[in-house]
């Protein structure tokens, strides 16, 4: 049915007046520039050019020396990427403590062995502040792991560390073995390849022998060269790789320390890319749940040599706990 619309008389008739010929009760649509003065519209253009960025990344200072390869030193090209080195690379710290205090981060060094008594030192040199009620507390593991074992010391094959709540930890397995450590006390870490079938790896703290932690059969081992390792939370740690002129403790006169083995009997990781166009990066696109990560961690491992760092929530993750 079709009612005709009542005439334009009938219809004024019917809006009650006011003050604008409009409807009572109902708001004026006005234009938002009719709000705002032009200082307005100003301020909100320079608030947002201005708004904070995130900051980029510290650039790695550049090490003295760093052409010189035969040097015993923490690998930057194999660290944790949230590993901050020191510019010698002979200690460092966790990056994003303040934000991330559950974070752990790792490194090794750039150089391993396969045989002889060889030792290295490891200071928790400062414990870094945490932000006030934060559960965190500061922590340190060191020992040795092999290549391309994971950064998490002591939670995969072949990767041996104690760690400073008094525990030895073994491809995740934790028992308990000596007195805690933290700030200002110094771990020995000693490796003997002499026995017939096993490597035995032992420890000290503050000169004191704490014992043999590790026992592991040379055959296992298949000559796979074993390289120092710290693992940091919440700390500052300083290594000696023998690089001083004295150590911080004393060590058993037929151990030396690891930048004393002649460059022939040590093994070197390889070396990073020289420069940027050597390096790649692929990049997941998928809906959650599609698989990204399972494709990124299976051709991470037919790729070894590649050595990919994967940017995810997973290694995070695990990281943290």
């Amino acid at each position: 049915f079709f009612f005709p619309s009542p005439s334009a008389d009938e219809d004024d008739k019917s809006k009650p007046a006011g003050s604008d010929g409009e409807r009572r009760g109902v708001k004026r649509q006005r234009d938002e520039k009719d709000e705002h003065g032009r200082a307005y519209y100003e301020f909100r253009e320079e608030a947002y050019n201005s708004r904070s960025k995130s900051p980029p990344p510290p650039e790695e200072e550049p090490r003295e020396g760093e052409d010189d390869e035969t040097v015993v030193i923490l690998d930057t090209y194999t660290s944790d990427l949230h590993f901050k080195a020191s510019k010698d690379r002979y200690g460092g710290q966790p990056l994003f403590f303040e934000k991330f205090p559950s974070l752990w981060s790792g490194a090794r060094s750039t150089h391993g062995v396969t045989k002889g008594k060889i030792c290295f030192e490891a200071k928790v040199t400062q414990y870094l502040p945490v932000k006030e009620g934060s559960p965190e507390v500061p922590l340190f593991r060191v020992g040795w792991s092999v290549d391309f074992s994971h950064s998490q010391l002591g939670e995969d094959e072949f990767s041996y560390g104690y760690d400073g709540r008094g525990l030895k930890v073994e491809n995740g397995q934790f028992e308990e073995f000596g007195p805690t450590f933290g700030e200002n006390d110094v771990i020995g870490c000693f490796a003997n390849f002499e026995g017939e079938e096993l490597v035995e790896l032992s420890f000290s703290k503050n000169g004191e022998e704490v014992g043999t932690a590790f026992q592991i059969s040379k055959e296992s081992l298949a000559d796979r060269a074993l390289l120092p390792h710290v693992l940091c939370k919440n700390c500052v740690v300083e290594l000696n790789f023998g690089q001083k002129e004295e150590p911080f403790f004393p060590v058993p006169e037929d151990y030396v320390f690891i930048h004393a083995v002649p460059v022939e009997d040590r093994v070197r990781t390889p070396l990073p890319p020289k420069t940027t166009e050597e390096c790649e990066v692929l990049l997941m696109v998928g809906l959650p749940g599609s698989g990204k990560t399972q494709w990124a961690q299976k051709h991470t491992q037919e790729n070894r040599e590649k050595r990919y760092n994967i940017l995810g929530t997973e290694t995070v993750l695990h990281q943290m706990r």
